[in-house]
């Protein structure tokens, strides 16, 4: 997985979630609070799984990779740069974080300044434009506050830290991926010698017993 891979994965996950939470507020308060947030959880879930399988292939690749650099391998030198960057590192995922964040956090934090400073009618523009981009997470603000058309804390709160969550989900489960690949790696393992048992088994009982001859 790539830095650009957990952007667009991040990117299409906050999309869909504002098309939905956009039919929802529809609804009112209420049942946009209660929807909104279970919606806001399954996508957590499946972000972070998504993780998981990026992580997981990215462990792969980094085996692939390190057979590459090994003298002593066959495929040695047989690995280009794009495929290097695909390979497990804590610093792909940090990156894909701050890749995924970097645009709603810098709604957030134009429309702040242009609020403060009273800038009309920009900043009214830019209100509206970080209410869409963070559309998703206001449910979780609704019990503290139902205003957003001043800057109260708890919109601050949503606009300074709903950048980060779904990309720290994507992130935590990238995370798990030498794990995975450990525990894939070990069950296939396991799998080959129970193979290899059957197999031996299977030959001897295949195998004609030599018959003695009659007295």
């Amino acid at each position: 997985m790539s830095t650009m891979d957990m952007w667009k994965a991040n990117a299409v996950t906050l999309i869909l979630l504002i098309v939905v939470n956009l039919a929802l507020f529809g609804l009112g308060t209420t049942p946009w609070m209660v929807l909104g947030l279970i919606l806001l959880a399954g996508a957590l879930f499946m972000t972070y799984r998504q993780g998981m399988g990026f992580g997981h292939e990215a462990c792969s690749i980094l085996q692939t990779v390190e057979k590459a650099r090994d003298p002593q391998s066959p495929s040695y030198g047989q690995v280009d740069e794009k495929v290097q960057k695909r390979a497990w590192s804590m610093s792909t995922g940090v990156k894909g974080v701050l890749a995924s964040a970097l645009v709603p956090y810098v709604v957030g934090c134009v429309y702040i300044v242009l609020s403060l400073l009273k800038l009309y009618p920009a900043n009214v523009i830019m209100r509206l434009v970080s209410w869409v981009v963070a559309l998703p997470f206001w449910p979780a603000m609704l019990p503290f506050s139902q205003t957003f058309d001043r800057l109260t804390g708890p919109v601050v709160a949503v606009l300074m830290i709903s950048p980060f969550v779904l990309p720290l989900c994507t992130f935590a489960g990238y995370m798990q991926g030498p794990k995975l690949w450990a525990k894939s790696e070990k069950a296939m393992a396991e799998g080959r010698r129970r193979a290899k048992a059957k197999s031996r088994v299977a030959r001897k009982k295949a195998t004609p017993r030599s018959q003695r001859p009659e007295i």
